[in-house]
This record gives C-alpha cells, sequence and structure tokens, in this order.
C-alpha cells in the first residue's frame, strides 16, 4: 500500500513538469535583418552631396565724372574763388591804376592815398571775383574785352575827393599791351563804391596781395614766362 502511494506521486509529480513545460511560451531567435542596397541609394549614399554656398553679386561702384573746367567767359566764377580783404570803416582815393606785364604774370595795381571823408585812413575793404557781366549804376552792362572778366569792388574810395577834387587824373579804359590782360575800365564810382573791369585773353585766377606805404591792393593773373 505505502509502496503504490510513492508511486502515483511520482507520477502526479512528472506530469506536472510536463504540464508547465507546455504551458510555458518559449522565445524563438529573431533573425538578423537583411539591409537592401539599391543601386540608387548606394550612388546617393557613396557621393556626397556639395555644399550650397551663396553666390555675391558685386555691383561696380559707378566712378565720379570729373568735373569739367569752366568756360572762359561762360561761369568762371566757379572756377576762382572770391577774394576779400580790407576794413570795412577805412577811407581812401583811388590815386594810380597801373598795368604790366613781368615774367610769369601780368600784374594790375590799383594805389590809394587818404582821403577827407569820415573815417581812418587805411586799407580799403574791397572784393575781387569773376563776373559773367559787369553793369554800372544804372544797370546797364559795360562791355569789356576779353573770354573772362574780373570785377574790383573798393567800399569806401573813390576817384573824387569829398570836395569835388580829382584824386586819380589817369586813363579809365586802358587797353594794354600785355598777354592776358585786355582791357581795364572804370566800371562804377558811385556813392563811394568804386568798381573797376578787368577782361582777360582766357580764364586765368588772380594772386591777390595787399601793400602799405602806400596802400595797395595788387592782382598777378599767371600767364606763361
Amino acid at each position: 500500500m505505502f509502496g503504490r502511494l510513492v508511486m502515483y506521486a511520482a507520477l502526479l509529480t512528472a506530469l506536472g513538469i510536463v504540464v508547465v513545460s507546455a504551458c510555458t511560451p518559449q522565445r524563438e531567435a529573431a533573425p538578423s535583418p537583411t539591409v537592401v542596397v539599391t543601386s540608387a541609394s548606394a550612388s546617393r549614399a557613396a557621393t556626397p552631396t556639395p555644399t550650397a554656398l551663396a553666390s555675391a553679386t558685386l555691383t561696380p561702384r559707378p566712378s565720379a565724372s570729373p568735373t569739367a573746367p569752366a568756360s572762359p567767359g561762360s561761369s568762371p566764377a566757379a572756377a576762382c574763388p572770391r577774394v576779400t580783404g580790407g576794413g570795412s570803416g577805412n577811407q581812401v582815393q583811388l590815386v594810380s591804376v597801373r598795368v604790366a606785364h613781368q615774367a610769369g604774370f601780368d600784374r594790375l595795381v590799383f594805389e590809394f592815398g587818404p582821403s577827407t571823408a569820415p573815417g581812418p585812413f587805411g586799407m580799403p575793404a574791397y572784393t575781387v571775383e569773376a563776373a559773367s557781366s559787369l553793369a554800372g549804376p544804372s544797370g546797364q552792362p559795360i562791355t569789356i574785352a576779353g573770354s573772362a572778366i574780373f570785377g574790383t569792388r573798393f567800399q569806401n574810395a573813390s576817384t573824387m575827393t569829398p570836395n569835388g577834387t580829382p584824386s586819380y587824373t589817369g586813363s579809365t579804359d586802358m587797353k594794354p599791351a600785355t598777354p592776358l590782360i585786355k582791357q581795364v575800365r572804370l566800371v562804377e564810382d558811385f556813392e563811394r563804391v568804386l568798381v573797376w573791369g578787368t577782361g582777360l585773353d582766357h580764364l586765368a585766377c588772380p594772386k591777390v596781395s595787399e601793400l602799405a606805404g602806400p596802400y595797395r591792393v595788387i592782382l598777378d593773373f599767371p600767364t606763361p614766362p
């Protein structure tokens, strides 16, 4: 009897092991995936994609147009700067106007003496500048020979003294035989404003200087030596 019980127990144990083994899922070894490379893919993989570079367009900077020289007689004021000097309160009388040629320039000299007009004696206020034309007190243009014109204006100056006697007895219309200066002409002498016009053969900017003892304003127009 005891022997049968032992045998039955052994059979039940063996049967349980078989049942458990049958119910437990078994893991299958997953096959390694096969990578298929097509010819197009291989070509793309083998050829690296070039990096795109932004193209820079260089726009040429326009060159500045050179300034054309002023045509003589048209707009010479654009080529020669205005020159000013003297003192606005000074009073003088014109006593001499001289024109002469020297090596490298034509020289024009205005010389002044003292005046009885109220105010100190000294270098008068003046302006030297190029002009397309000059006109007298009436507004009528004054004809001056040459292709370029300069006007020289003096304040508190005159060819006549306050008592009516002339301080300047020279010519008021000179046509010297100089290579550049063709004419020097009195344009205005009114209410102690004195204007002289200078006509040139061609445009040339003067060098303006002052001298004292006596007071003089000197215009040197450059010429070939």
